[in-house]
This record gives C-alpha cells, sequence and structure tokens, in this order.
C-alpha cells in the first residue's frame, strides 16, 4: 500500500483511523519480537544493566554475612611477619596442615605452584655450588626436608585438599609441561532427544598447573577460570569445562565434591543442551555452557576471614573452621584477583569462589530456565497488544498512565521472581515494546491531528481570503471603473516588502508571516470608500473643497468598520489580518512632511505598513487612467515617486521600490485593467 493511501487512512474517520493505529502498534511488537528472538549486543548490554538493577534492590537487601566456608586469607600482616611471597612450600604445607587439624572440612588453594620451589634446601646447595663452587653440607638434615615440594606434597595426599590451576584457551598457547588434572567422573541423564554427551561447554586448549608431584598428590583440583560478560562484569562462571574430551569442575564444585564425599555428578541434559548439574540431592541450574549465575552477597557482608598469620601463630580456635570449608587466597598488594560484580566494583576471587560454594550448599541459586526466553517473547505479544489497544481507543495522557501501571507491575513481578523464586526473567523487551508502543502511536496520533490541524488552517485562510475579497468586491461594485487595483496593490506590497526585508532596520519586523499577513490585508486599503456618497466617489472632474474633505473620511470609515468587528469578537482577531487591514486603511494617505491625512501624521511616525502601502497605492493610482485623469507611464510613474521621495514618502520606502521597480512594472502589464 502507498504511502498516499495509508496517510489517507489515518485521516479518515475516528474508528478508521484507531484500526490503523492498532495495526501499526502489532507491526511495532512483531519487529521488538524479532530483536527478542535475534537478541542484538547493545540489547544485550541494557539486559545485563536490568539484570544488575533487579540483582541490588531486589536481592542484595536479604544478605547475610556466611560463615561457610571461611577465607584464610595471606594479607600484608601476614607477609610483614613471615616474608615475602612466594613463601616456601613447607611453610605453605604448615598452614594447610593447621587447617586440616582444626577439622576443616575441605581445603582449597586459590592459587597454584607452576615451577619449582627455589628455596629447598638441595635447590640452594646446587645453586651455591654452580654459581660459587662452594658445596653446602647438607649430611645433618634429614633428606625429606631438603626438598619443600616434598614435604608439601606429603601434606597435601594426607588431607581434603583442592588445588588450582588455570586453563588456556584458543591463541593463549598450550599446557606447559606434565599437567595431571582430575576429570570429572559424570552421570548422563538425557530427557528424549537429548545427545548423549552435552554439547556447548567451553573448550579448553591447554591448562597451567602445579608442578607434577603436588598435582599428583592432590586428590582433587580445578580451574580457577572466571569468564566476565562482555561488558568485564562477572556475573556467572563455568562450572565445567571441556579438555581433550573430558569435563573438568571449576574450583568451587571440586571443593564441594571433595568436602561433602559426594559421588559422581549426574548432568541433566535436554535437547536445548545442559539444564543442570545434580550434586547429591542438590540441582544446580545452569546454561548450555554450564555457567552458574553467581547470587551474590549484600556489598559489605563479606565471609569470615581469619588472617594466616594467626594459624601460623596458633592463635585460632579449634572451633572456627571445624567442620566447615576453608579457602586459602591472599588480599595482599600484586597477588589479588579482583573482578567487577553487579554488587561491588572489585571483588577478590576467594570471595567469588565462596560465593559459589556458599549457593551449592545452602541451595541459593539463581537461575534463567529454558522456557525465560519463550516466556519474555509472550509478554512482548501480550504487552504490545495491550498497548496497541489501550493507545488506540483511549487519550494520550490516559493512555500514558495506563502503559506506566503495566510497565511498573512488569519491573515489580521481575523482581519478585528473582528475589523470592531466584528465576530471572528480563522485563526489557517488554518495556521496549509498551516504550515504543507509546511513542510510535503517540506520534501516529499527533501526526494525524497535526494534518487536521493543517487541514482547518488551509479552510481557514481560504475562508479568509474569501472574506476578503468579498470586501474588497464591495469596494468595486462602487467604483468598478478601478478594475484589478486591489489585486496589483497586493502584489505590489509583497515586492516591497521583501525588499525592505533585506535592510537590518526592517529584518524583525517584515518575516515571512508579516508579509503575508500584508499581503492579504492590503486589499482592505479601500475598504472605507463604501461610505462614501455616489455623488462624490463617482465624480469624473476634480472634486470640491468639501466633496474631498468628504472623501479624506474613506480612512475613518475603514478603521472603523474594522474596530466594530474587533469589538464584536474581542481577543479572537487580535493580532490578526484585521489588524494590518486597519492601520492600512487608516494611514495610508498619510504623508512623510506631515501633509497627509487623517492625522496629518510625519515622518516614522506613521505606521510602517501605511508607508509601503501609501508608495504601492500611489503607483498604482499613477499608471492606471482614471475618469478624473489620463494614465502616466511606468517611467514616468516611477520619475513621480521618486521626486516624491522625503515629501510624500518615506525616503527608505522609495529606495526599496526603485530597487524593485521593474517588478512593479510587470505586475502592472500582466494585470491590467479589465
Amino acid at each position: 500500500m502507498t504511502f498516499l493511501a495509508v496517510r489517507a487512512a489515518l485521516l479518515a474517520k475516528p474508528k478508521t483511523m484507531r484500526g490503523w493505529i492498532f495495526l501499526s502498534g502489532v507491526c511495532a511488537t512483531l519487529l521488538v519480537s524479532l530483536l527478542t528472538i535475534w537478541q542484538p549486543v547493545f540489547f544485550r548490554f541494557l539486559d545485563s544493566k536490568v539484570y544488575d538493577t533487579l540483582l541490588r534492590s531486589e536481592y542484595s537487601g536479604r544478605g547475610h554475612a556466611p560463615d561457610n566456608p571461611v577465607i584464610v586469607d595471606i594479607d600484608e600482616q601476614s607477609l610483614a611477619r613471615f616474608g615475602q611471597w612466594p613463601w616456601p612450600r613447607y611453610r605453605v604445607g604448615l598452614l594447610v596442615r593447621k587447617m586440616q587439624e582444626q577439622g576443616a572440612a575441605g581445603i582449597c588453594l586459590d592459587m597454584f605452584f607452576p615451577e619449582a620451589d627455589r628455596t629447598s634446601l638441595n635447590v640452594v646447595q646446587e645453586d651455591i655450588r654452580r654459581e660459587y663452587g662452594v658445596r653446602l653440607d647438607l649430611r645433618a638434615i634429614p633428606a625429606h626436608l631438603a626438598d619443600n615440594d616434598a614435604i608439601f606434597s606429603e601434606i597435601l595426599a594426607k588431607g581434603p585438599f583442592v588445588l588450582s590451576y588455570d586453563f588456556l584457551f584458543s591463541g593463549e598457547g598450550t599446557t606447559r609441561g606434565e599437567c595431571p588434572l582430575h576429570p570429572l567422573q559424570t552421570a548422563i541423564m538425557g530427557k528424549p532427544g537429548a545427545p548423549a554427551t552435552p554439547a556447548g561447554l567451553f573448550q579448553a586448549t591447554g591448562a597451567v598447573c602445579s608442578v607434577p608431584a603436588l598435582s599428583k598428590a592432590a586428590p582433587a583440583s580445578g580451574f580457577f577460570n572466571v569468564i566476565p560478560d562482555a561488558d568485564g562484569v562477572l556475573r556467572r562462571v563455568p562450572l565445567l569445562i571441556e579438555f581433550k574430551g573430558r569435563l573438568y569442575p571449576t574450583l568451587a564444585l571440586a571443593t564441594v565434591l571433595q568436602s561433602t564425599g559426594t559421588g559422581r555428578p549426574v548432568l541433566k541434559v535436554s535437547p536445548r543442551g545442559l539444564e543442570s548439574i545434580v550434586v547429591g540431592d542438590t540441582a544446580i541450574p545452569v546454561d548450555s555452557k554450564a555457567n552458574l549465575l553467581i547470587r551474590f552477597h549484600e556489598k559489605g557482608k563479606h565471609f569470615t576471614t581469619i588472617p594466616a598469620r594467626d594459624f601460623l601463630l596458633d592463635r585460632v580456635p579449634r572451633n572456627r573452621i571445624e567442620g566447615r570449608i576453608v579457602i586459602l587466597g591472599s588480599s595482599a598488594a600484586g597477588l589479588e584477583k579482583l573482578h567487577a560484580t553487579p554488587l561491588t566494583p572489585a571483588l577478590p576471587g576467594a570471595e567469588i569462589h565462596a560465593t559459589i560454594i556458599d549457593n551449592i550448599l545452602k541451595k541459593e541459586f539463581l537461575s534463567r530456565p529454558s522456557w525465560a526466553p519463550g516466556m519474555e517473547l509472550t509478554a512482548v505479544l501480550v504487552c504490545g497488544v495491550i498497548s496497541a489497544l489501550l493507545l488506540s481507543w483511549t487519550r494520550s495522557i490516559l493512555g500514558l498512565s495506563l502503559i506506566t501501571l503495566v510497565g511498573v507491575g512488569l519491573w515489580l513481578a521481575s523482581g519478585w521472581m528473582l528475589g523470592s523464586r531466584g528465576i530471572f526473567l528480563s522485563p526489557l523487551f517488554p518495556l521496549v515494546t509498551l516504550g515504543c508502543n507509546f511513542s510510535l502511536l503517540t506520534f501516529i496520533k499527533y501526526w494525524r491531528e497535526e494534518q487536521t490541524v493543517k487541514t482547518r488552517n488551509r479552510e481557514l485562510v481560504v475562508m479568509q481570503n474569501f472574506t476578503i475579497q468579498c470586501l474588497a468586491a464591495l469596494t468595486e461594485t462602487r467604483d468598478s471603473e478601478t478594475g484589478r487595483h486591489i489585486e496589483r496593490c497586493q502584489h505590489y506590497v509583497r515586492i516591497l516588502c521583501n525588499q525592505l526585508a533585506t535592510n537590518p532596520k526592517f529584518t524583525d519586523i517584515l518575516d515571512d508571516e508579516t508579509i503575508d499577513l500584508l499581503y492579504r490585508s492590503a486589499s482592505l486599503h479601500d475598504i472605507g470608500k463604501v461610505g462614501v456618497p455616489d455623488s462624490i466617489l463617482l465624480k469624473p472632474s476634480t472634486l470640491s473643497e468639501d466633496e474631498y474633505r468628504e472623501m479624506k473620511k474613506h480612512t475613518l470609515y475603514g478603521r472603523e468598520a474594522i474596530e466594530r468587528a474587533e469589538h464584536l469578537y474581542g481577543k479572537d482577531v487580535k493580532d490578526s489580518f484585521l489588524q494590518f487591514g486597519k492601520v492600512i486603511a487608516y494611514s495610508h494617505h498619510e504623508k512623510w512632511n506631515g501633509s497627509g491625512y487623517p492625522e496629518g501624521l510625519a515622518g516614522e511616525d506613521i505606521p510602517l505598513f501605511g508607508r509601503i502601502m501609501a508608495v504601492a497605492d500611489v503607483y498604482d493610482a499613477l499608471i492606471c487612467r482614471r475618469r478624473y485623469k489620463p494614465s502616466f507611464t511606468h517611467e514616468e510613474s516611477v520619475e513621480i515617486i521618486s521626486r516624491n521621495k522625503g515629501t510624500h514618502f518615506d525616503p527608505l520606502v522609495v529606495e526599496a521600490f526603485l530597487a524593485v521597480q521593474d517588478e512593479f512594472g510587470n505586475v502592472a502589464r500582466q494585470l491590467p485593467d479589465e
């Protein structure tokens, strides 16, 4: 359908117009539906910010300070007491053994040791021999104490310890040396049509882990990779990563499995991919990439943190960590790994692992079920249809109020689902639908009203022009000899005004609207002649002094006629063409030197519009033959007007006239008296 057809439909009867507005709203809704399915990058960014806002407002206020797991922190005070990092491995081993002896259920190390310990006595002995040619005598030192890695390995082999490692991905390199990892033994529970193994997981190309002696000694290990979203904010972490065809757990999941003694987890897989990871009786909701949405705690409410120094100095009561999971990390400058989250701009890595463990142990999860996109798409369609109906059949203010209520309801419902049910249903696209429909349909209604107003204004202008022409024709019926004098004078006035508008003195006065009003009202300049008797108006010879005095009254008659109309309609005609017509009718016979009538005004005391009309009226009177005078040529008329510059006429108006005299001549030739 062409634009003109659509425009005609929108300007048709109200019922038809409502139908077109509703149809436009449905089309806009379908467009947003496509965006909901396609998810452009910018909208994914907005969706993430909506999630962050809901998480802060609906969940964070209900947070608590968890007591499990506990974080043991190698902080600045610990380094000041026991020396710079890295510590000798025997000291790290001593630290974790003290944790084990105090009854920790599981101990994970948020750090790894990819190089051999250079502080081991046998390594130091070899370095001194090679560099100084001196061999240290270590015969008094038991052999097992000369190798810090061996000491640490022996401790790791006897406790519920979980080492960490770092996966590499495409472009980051490959595994450095031997890297004994602990793959996850899983069972698959697939729905009809689901693949035998989950697809779509992150694929690692290599790994960096602790030296083999430590990696082999530890009973469990997990990766500590976290993958922020495109905007750099950490909202989710992968619980599983695939490497060389096998699945490996994140450090937090490996720690939970190790500390609880849970058997192999079960992966629930649907045709859409991985849906959840079942650990014991806990179903952990994940997306197809095995990502878990982290349920962060309120900003400022952190996990219990104990300085490593206190353990090494035996200052920690046994009940502080007994039966709890312990995470060994570091907040010291240069060692701390910080990540931006929805609730805080910088959260330590140990806190993130602790939060994941806390989520699993307490079964407090956030999730985005596989049916969430379908629910959001349904909400888009429902909101689109409702808003289209409201805006089609109600006024804009009422429609906006109702749509605002719907939008607030959507936001509150999404917040309630996230805070109370742990399910994230994004209100973004339904809100976009409401906003688009309101903007588009209101614009259409406004555009239609604007077109209606323009049509009415055109009709009003036509009626005004008709009224003016009727009044002008009434004058011409009294003096038919003037022919097309009124029509020519209108054109003369427009030409003069356009030229005067180039003069800075008149630029602000003679704008386009004013010139148009002057053009239309110029035809009223002789309306007062209807009050002059025929014996005077139509007299073929020179008027007597009394007759001329009577003739001059036509300026008064014209002004009085318009003033009576103004009195009847008051402010409704203020600033209309009648105001211009009144000024012109009354003042167009005033002269620059003060010898004119009816008031004998002089100079700029004469209204500008009257000064303009005076030149136009005299020029036309000169070039046309009348019963009481012959016609003058264009050149003669121009010379007469020029000669009366500063006496009869405003000098500036005459200068403008001289600049456009040829246009005056063209009008006179094109519109001769009939």
